[in-house]
């Protein structure tokens, strides 16, 4: 028998990390650092984890959770659950609605698990809903950290082995950013996002914490030109034998030096250096961002399709109303 139990006291949550990277679809969006962080700015951490009789863990969740006026609420989780898909039943959402206390409660799971028909299948007969409105591409890159530079140099793409060469010609300095700097950060994001006409990255509030909580799990490279300014920076997540791209943004001038490639190649070698197994390079979307698409593909990372969005409510009309909340933030009504 398997047994759901919300984890809340610091005992209970010593080894949440540890007991977490044990499983192959595990991500740094459900560690302890990651449900802290975003407990900075209005959302509630909630663990649960799903035990056997002999105490085993079989699978776990850290849902992101926020209230609001009329007893409604929404439960977010980020890259989970993780585990073994069979328990993500109808006892995990009766757990999650007798431990949240929430009559009127959403919830939309997103694990970072590669897509399987089984697993969907399993998941419908569960009582999870596909999302209409889904939130990501439910798609991303993994590249293969392991092997050698040279093994690794022939996976990538001719053009993309091009640009590096060319990159390593420009008098470039590759470094690791120790400590970063936030301004520095926050004005090449804005250049970014005024070139590329996008939505704000990072506050400078979510930089300073980020970069509080995660601490020296966090590794952040720059590069600046041959005068010395400031061009790019990337940066990953490293959790046990795992990475996960966080941060990267390039200044016109730097992309004209070919920045990025340099850049990548020099944060894959440290990932490589500590042990890092599997870099995941974060969502891709062919069509509508068909540039970071190629970029990533030309590294000789494999393409994957994770296991996608999936919902479940108390009832039909809660599902009806978040959905219409998710178009319309997203700005499709």
């Amino acid at each position: 028998m398997v047994k759901w139990t919300l984890l809340s006291s610091e005992k209970d949550l010593a080894d949440w990390d540890a007991n977490l990277i044990r499983f192959e679809d595990s991500s740094y969006l459900q560690t302890l650092s990651w449900g802290d962080y975003r407990g900075c700015f209005g959302w509630r951490p909630c663990r649960w984890a799903a035990f056997t009789d002999t105490g085993e863990i079989m699978a776990m969740m850290q849902g992101l959770l926020r209230k609001y006026p009329g007893g409604f609420g929404i439960l977010w989780v980020p890259g989970g659950p993780v585990g073994d898909i069979s328990v993500w039943n109808r006892e995990l959402q009766q757990t999650i609605a007798k431990t949240t206390g929430i009559k009127r409660l959403y919830c939309r799971i997103t694990p970072t698990r590669s897509y399987r028909a089984a697993d969907a299948l399993a998941l419908k007969s569960q009582g999870w809903s596909r999302t209409c409105q889904p939130m990501l591409s439910g798609m991303s890159m993994l590249y293969q950290c392991e092997e050698d530079e040279q093994s690794r140099l022939k996976s990538c793409s001719g053009n993309w082995r091009h640009n590096l060469r060319r990159s390593q010609k420009l008098n470039l300095s590759i470094t690791r950013w120790l400590p970063p700097n936030i301004d520095a950060m926050i004005a090449i994001y804005d250049e970014l996002q005024e070139y590329k006409v996008i939505s704000e990255q990072y506050s400078r509030s979510e930089l300073d914490k980020i970069f509080e909580i995660f601490g020296d799990k966090i590794v952040l490279y720059c590069c600046t030109d041959e005068v010395g300014d400031l061009i790019a920076f990337r940066g990953c997540a490293l959790i046990g034998k795992k990475a996960w791209d966080l941060f990267a943004a390039t200044t016109v001038k730097g992309r004209n030096l070919y920045a990025s490639y340099l850049l990548f190649w020099k944060l894959i070698e440290h990932c490589s250096n500590a042990g890092v197994a599997l870099y995941d390079m974060g969502g891709i979307d062919p069509h509508t961002n068909e540039g970071v698409y190629h970029f990533k593909k030309g590294t000789g990372a494999r393409e994957v399709e994770y296991l996608g969005e999936w919902e479940w409510a108390t009832s039909a009309t809660m599902r009806f109303a978040a959905n219409c909340a998710i178009r319309y933030k997203a700005g499709r009504v």
